[in-house]
């Protein structure tokens, strides 16, 4: 008999961490469920040690280090439950973290084929959870509930999109398949483009309850293997305008609101092009990526950003850093 539940791991030199990981999800409340890691290349005999850890109560699978999209993406296939589950290896749930969202799923019915929770940090300062840390027109009010504007959150990785946590999230086999996975091509921002695509295609629930905790260990302790790559800014600025220029071939079936927060998302990746052509002296290119900017969403600042290139490189890379310094406490990119 299949479980109602599969939940997919993937795992890469983490045998130290994973183990807890899968601890967390053998404690669950709700039992009717299978644990799925999948082991991106390790070299610390990852394999072995969840073997002695673990035995028959998870299934392993290894694979040749190609990132978490591929991980994910064969965890899926290999998913026997209706419902499936995605817990990174350095992250943690509580116990009542399935039985939480089962509730709310069998509340909403079909309506809605994905559900998330709050999550905590550790490993970090921010005492904060994500839904507390969340803009105000962000806001999760009540115990349970359904996100309408889900779509606007996740064009925003990193920033309000956190507040929809890969970790946290639930979703039917089904619905999962039918998106098509996750895009290997993205090494940033995979988990909030999928969950994009699956909110084209059913509505989200959410539980306003701290049931993930989320490692938020220095990056260079995090991103290893083929995400490694995700420290480098040139990284996150391909990976960024790739996902958000797939995400504009959707623009007929956006709503309107969603359409503008992704041109404003893609005008600042251009102008952090534009600053990061600025830095390395590569004066055309600075220009080009400017007028990008400048044709995808035209604002005051980037007409004058896109002038002061053409014009006068030298005095647009001293206009940056002037307003790089003015906003230190800020963590945008532009």
């Amino acid at each position: 008999m299949n479980p109602k539940v599969s939940v997919v791991i993937p795992t890469y030199n983490r045998a130290d961490k994973v183990g807890k990981t899968i601890e967390s999800v053998l404690a669950q409340t709700f039992t009717d469920l299978e644990v799925i890691v999948i082991d991106d290349g390790s070299s610390d005999q990852t394999g072995g040690v969840l073997a002695e850890a673990f035995g028959d109560r998870i299934r392993y699978y290894a694979q040749a280090n190609q990132g978490a999209s591929v991980a994910r993406n064969k965890g899926i296939e290999r998913a026997r439950g209706e419902w499936i589950a995605f817990l990174d290896s350095d992250d943690l749930w509580e116990k009542e973290k399935l039985e939480w969202q089962l509730k709310a799923l069998e509340q909403f019915g079909p309506e809605c084929g994905g559900c998330y929770t709050d999550t905590r940090f550790f490993n970090f300062p921010e005492k904060r959870t994500m839904f507390e840390m969340a803009e105000k027109n962000y806001r999760h009010v009540s115990e349970i509930g359904v996100n309408r504007d889900v779509l606007r959150l996740l064009v925003r990785p990193g920033g309000a999109g956190m507040v929809v946590c890969l970790s946290s999230f639930l979703v039917r086999a089904d619905v999962a398949r039918r998106s098509g996975g996750f895009d290997p091509k993205l090494l940033y921002s995979q988990d909030s483009e999928f969950m994009f695509r699956l909110a084209m295609l059913t509505r989200f629930c959410y539980v306003n309850r701290p049931l993930v905790w989320f490692d938020r260990s220095p990056a260079e302790i995090r991103h290893v293997g083929v995400s490694a790559e995700w420290n480098k800014v040139e990284f996150f600025l391909q990976d960024s305008q790739l996902r958000l220029e797939g995400l504009l071939h959707l623009e007929e079936a956006l709503p309107r609101s969603v359409r503008k927060v992704v041109r404003e998302q893609l005008r600042d990746i251009h102008s952090g092009w534009t600053n990061w052509y600025l830095e390395g002296g590569q004066y055309e290119k600075a220009r080009q990526a400017a007028s990008n900017a400048v044709r995808t969403d035209l604002t005051f600042n980037v007409a004058v950003k896109w002038m002061l290139t053409w014009m006068n490189p030298r005095l647009a890379l001293r206009t940056v850093h002037h307003h790089r310094e003015a906003r230190k406490e800020s963590a945008g990119i532009v």
